[in-house]
């Protein structure tokens, strides 16, 4: 999916001239740094390509993920919220603006963008894995594992369903189920910002 994307990203840019090219490089950059976990390098780069291409989607979309994950819930709504306006059909903008809702702790519309998110696409593991993170935080522990679990079948690599699995078990009081969740958590996503948190849990149960 993201080899596409940055395909599509630099086709547009040799159609359209030099500026171009540079703010398609700078959000492929971008793209890089988020999905590496270097959220606030992230922020500063796509900043000046959401300024330099206003009405890109993927700039627009990304610079929110970027916000959102460097803890600027509000201005990371913005962004996201700017991307759902140039793109209203896109199921991954929708669950962008879930995770905002779940940071603050507005779970009705959260749920009620998962839910337009999986009309647009079914199949899109992130839906059960936040609406798995939503009942985390209801500490509703066994309904989070069940949907963590669907967000696993359809996803097998999703680290933060393992993330947020791990906590459930914890609340259920499963450790053994935790520390399997949690170390799987570490061995796809060694860079993510909890990931000392969740070496802080298992050392606790040793």
């Amino acid at each position: 999916m993201r080899v596409h994307a940055i395909f599509g990203i630099l086709i547009v840019a040799l159609t359209t001239g030099g500026g171009s090219i540079a703010s398609a490089q700078s959000l492929e950059r971008g793209v890089e740094l988020y999905d590496a976990y270097k959220f606030g390098e992230a922020e500063r780069v796509l900043s000046q390509v959401t300024e330099a291409e206003p009405d890109s989607v993927q700039a627009q979309q990304y610079f929110g993920l970027a916000l959102l994950g460097a803890g600027k819930v509000g201005e990371a709504e913005a962004a996201l919220s700017r991307a759902q306006e140039l793109d209203p059909n896109s199921d991954s903008i929708r669950i962008g603006l879930a995770r905002v809702f779940i940071e603050k702790k507005q779970f009705d519309q959260a749920e009620a963008a998962l839910q337009e998110a999986a009309g647009l696409n079914r199949d899109n593991a992130d839906v059960p894995l936040y609406r798995g993170a939503i009942k985390l935080a209801q500490r509703n522990y066994q309904g989070a594992v069940d949907d963590l679990n669907s967000a696993l079948s359809l996803k097998t690599d999703n680290a933060y369903a393992y993330y947020y699995a791990g906590l459930a078990w914890n609340g259920l009081r499963k450790p053994d189920k935790m520390v399997e969740s949690f170390q799987m958590f570490l061995k796809l996503a060694p860079g993510a910002p909890e990931a000392e948190r969740v070496k802080s849990l298992l050392r606790s149960v040793r």
